[in-house]
């Protein structure tokens, strides 16, 4: 099961987020993305752009190259190559060589967000990107906080598993989210459309605590909290949900933590975690509170994916596991890959 296929750990027809939208400009960035070294920078007229990040020639690295106007300079050799990876220009030659194209990912900018599509450039459907507007981002009725990006050294499905079955919060979180020691307690249910796949968990009566006194300065009795964890695809899971008065059906707001997962290389992955929510948008105080409060679960799930990782590495096969009713929709999303991947390699 890890990695899903030895051959293909991941799906290739896939949107990932590589960046954050401010953090591409008219700079070159590079970035490994499924094995694969990219640069991405900005065209003059603002347009994202993602290429292979090796020089075809010798295979320099072309994050040290030039942006020259929307061109990219290669400062080994000197070959010139366009936004679309064309090779323009060979200085020790007139004519250009066959093979010396850079490819060209396909990219969609939204939601703040810098999606690249690894698959055939012709697969590629900004439509099969998730609704981000309705989860709050790129919607001005909402407030998006994005923690920084942080590069896990674990495989990307360990990230998964650990979203997926969010009663470890009741542990590994237990001193960082307020009020976490019931969450392992929570029957969940699964709920499946053609979109996602959500193990909903409520919790009911939640008795008030610091964070939700914060969240809410105007109500001060129980809640009925959400703690969904909904799996749209290997690049994107969504946690939290609604906030209720307890046992009311008017919410007082809805807070969600979107996760971008992004395969670095076999055995480490990028993560992307933001934080939105449609209540006290204008609050800093309130969103600097959350970011403070990620900046301490991230490490905690950090040190078990890498605790995992490196025990799955140090052995010659991989062992074997013992599941319970709480991995019913983590192992529903391994086998939602395995049959993704398995579909692509007999394209193939």
């Amino acid at each position: 099961m890890y990695p899903l296929n030895q051959s293909q750990p991941w799906p290739l027809d896939q949107w990932w987020v590589a960046a954050y939208a401010a953090d591409v400009g008219r700079e070159l960035l590079g970035r490994t993305i499924l094995g694969q070294p990219m640069i991405l920078y900005r065209t003059e007229a603002g347009k994202a752009v993602a290429l292979a990040g090796i020089c075809p020639h010798r295979n320099f690295p072309l994050i040290q190259g030039k942006l020259d106007g929307d061109t990219v300079q290669c400062p080994y050799h000197g070959f010139v190559f366009d936004a679309e990876g064309t090779c323009l220009r060979v200085p020790s030659q007139q004519g250009i060589p066959t093979r010396s194209t850079l490819r060209h990912f396909p990219t969609v900018e939204r939601g703040g967000l810098i999606w690249v599509w690894t698959g055939s450039a012709e697969a590629a459907d900004g439509q099969l990107i998730p609704a981000l507007e309705e989860m709050g981002l790129g919607n001005h009725l909402w407030r998006a906080d994005m923690s920084p990006l942080v590069t896990i050294k674990g495989r990307y499905t360990l990230l998964i598993d650990n979203l997926m079955d969010l009663s470890h919060a009741s542990f590994i979180h237990a001193d960082t989210i307020p009020g976490a020691g019931f969450i392992a307690a929570i029957p969940g249910e699964m709920v499946e459309t053609e979109k996602s796949l959500n193990a909903v968990r409520v919790g009911k009566a939640i008795p008030s605590n610091p964070l939700l006194r914060k969240q809410f300065p105007n109500y001060h009795g129980s809640a009925d909290q959400h703690f969904d964890a909904e799996f749209f695809s290997a690049a994107f899971i969504r946690t939290g949900g609604a906030i209720y008065p307890a046992g009311k059906v008017d919410p007082l707001g809805v807070q969600n933590f979107i996760h971008c997962i992004t395969p670095e290389t076999s055995n480490s992955v990028h993560y992307f975690v933001i934080t939105t929510r449609n209540f006290a948008i204008d609050d800093e105080g309130l969103s600097a509170g959350n970011l403070a409060m990620g900046d301490r679960i991230q490490p905690q799930d950090t040190y078990a994916i890498e605790a995992i990782e490196a025990i799955l590495q140090s052995l010659d096969a991989p062992p074997t596991e013992t599941s319970c009713r709480a991995d019913t929709i983590a192992l529903k999303v391994r086998h939602h890959l395995i049959r993704q991947i398995t579909k692509e390699l007999q394209k193939s």
